[in-house]
């Protein structure tokens, strides 16, 4: 859309507000367009996605090695996906009946991929702790240039009060590098004094509070052991070893193992949100009102990106290079699909800030086609559910009771998981907590004292210059990622100028 046609789009607009009908018959129009760009934009997605997936993703050793934890139910939905994708025309042309099989059957699939993503988040935190008990246990024999601890503590308190905004987020870093040190009485008072904070709801505490039970404990989550069974198996043959009865050859190849599994366990997160972004996008062409002959007709790149991907599922195509070119195409195409959808909503954004009671103006049959754009976006952003604001006026204050109870509880799932872990276990996992739960009001004043009391107790000189050492790369790799994202913000914030 060139400035000329927002131009006059624009003036259409203004013009229409003079008339409820005109105004209604114009919103029509532009969420119509919408819902196309939409359309076309979530075709291109499917078959581009699928092309990295199949013909990038499965390509890569670590997602080889990955497959042989995926089970007969898994497989099952890939190759039902891939050959949706292949015969995707065939499908939406189809009579009723079969469309709406076909539908069923990926809102299944996606009901179940997204339960797969949450026991493999479950995974990946098990998997973690293991990893970490095994390195903490080859800190004694670590080896590295010394550090100058006064400079090291000045460093630490430097950081952490570089950018008053990220105070707590840096405090956090610091404390999930540490070993814990903190007695049992201690941390939950920590617990308690970081949850008894002002939330806006009770939901924003409770998501609070099961992230917390989760990070400590990622067999807590829902479907933990039925899907991806062997993962569990794994996880639980490799906490249940001894570590005072291994070798240090033994800890290092356990050590070995479990960095494997937790690439596995990434891995297969990757192949999930893969198909599922395959999913949504097929979910959108088969829900949306254009056939897709009348999209190839507005953008003629997809008849040529389908006879390219149909190309590749009869293995016609075998060099990397061409697939790479085809696939930077396509992602080039797409990105200016999304530049036109961004300027339908710049558009829509005016006449949300005019001075008009759009209430008035807006009938029912306008909000059925927000509802079903809302939808198309939603699956098109890969979100689970659709998050509506709520009415921040109308919300009751959160009872204080309700949350001091909540706390008790959390602090007694803690204590009584805790008994069943050993010494090296538990400590690993309350050490995770301290870069999860918010951090107290003034702790920052304790801080230095805590990372002096964590290095210096229990630690034999190997093993607190391990640590120290660990804490400046992480201070180093934050302020790196911050470098970045504050770059990137800004060539957001900046791209907005441009229309």
């Amino acid at each position: 859309m060139s400035q000329d046609e927002i131009k006059k789009l624009r003036e259409k607009l203004h013009e229409s507000l003079k008339s409820p009908e005109k105004f209604s018959q114009f919103l029509k129009e532009i969420i119509k367009k919408q819902k196309e760009i939409v359309q076309i934009i979530s075709l291109l997605e499917a078959y581009n996605e699928a092309t990295y997936l199949n013909y990038v993703l499965f390509r890569k050793r670590e997602v080889v090695k990955a497959l042989e934890y995926m089970d007969d139910k898994n497989r099952g939905i890939l190759e039902v996906v891939k050959n949706v994708v292949n015969d995707v025309y065939h499908y939406q042309v189809a009579e009723k009946k079969i469309r709406d099989n076909v539908e069923k059957a990926m809102r299944e699939y996606k009901d179940y991929l997204e339960d797969a993503i949450e026991v493999l988040y479950g995974y990946y935190v098990e998997a973690k702790y293991v990893n970490e008990v095994f390195s903490d246990k080859l800190r004694d024999s670590f080896a590295a240039e010394a550090i100058d601890e006064e400079s090291f503590y000045e460093s630490v308190f430097n950081f952490v009060n570089e950018v008053e905004e990220e105070k707590e987020e840096r405090i956090k870093e610091i404390l999930s590098s540490l070993p814990f040190a903190m007695s049992r009485r201690r941390f939950y008072d920590y617990l308690q004094k970081a949850l008894e904070r002002e939330y806006s709801t009770y939901e924003s505490f409770l998501a609070s509070v099961i992230n917390i039970e989760e990070n400590f404990y990622g067999k807590l989550v829902e479907g933990y052991g039925d899907i991806f069974p062997s993962i569990a198996s794994k996880i639980e043959s490799l906490q249940s070893l001894d570590l005072k009865l291994l070798s240090k050859e033994e800890i290092e190849m356990y050590l070995e193992e479990s960095s494997e599994l937790v690439k596995a366990i990434h891995s297969l997160r990757e192949i999930i949100f893969s198909v599922r972004r395959v999913i949504n996008r097929l979910l959108i062409v088969f829900l949306g009102e254009e056939d897709i002959q009348s999209l190839i007709k507005k953008e003629p790149f997809i008849k040529q990106y389908i006879e390219f991907y149909k190309r590749l599922m009869r293995n016609e195509i075998k060099s990397s290079k061409e697939i790479e070119k085809s696939v930077k195409k396509c992602d080039s195409i797409i990105s200016s699909w999304y530049f036109e959808l961004y300027k339908y909503n710049l558009l829509l954004g005016e006449i949300e800030s005019s001075d008009h009671n759009l209430i008035e103006i807006v009938d029912e049959s306008i909000i059925g086609e927000v509802e079903i754009l809302a939808e198309y976006e939603n699956l098109l952003n890969d979100a689970t559910e659709i998050v509506i604001e709520s009415d921040k006026f109308g919300e009751d204050p959160v009872d204080g009771m309700i949350i001091k109870n909540e706390i008790k509880n959390v602090i007694y799932l803690i204590e009584e998981l805790s008994k069943k872990m050993t010494n090296e276990y538990r400590k690993a996992r309350l050490k995770r907590l301290m870069g999860i739960i918010p951090v107290p009001v003034d702790f920052d004043k304790e801080l230095l004292h805590y990372v002096r009391n964590a290095l210096e107790l229990d630690n034999s000189y190997s093993r607190k210059l391990s640590y120290m050492h660990t804490i400046k790369k992480k201070m180093d790799l934050y302020r790196e990622l911050r470098k970045q994202k504050n770059f990137y913000e800004s060539l957001i914030k900046n791209s907005k100028d441009v229309i």
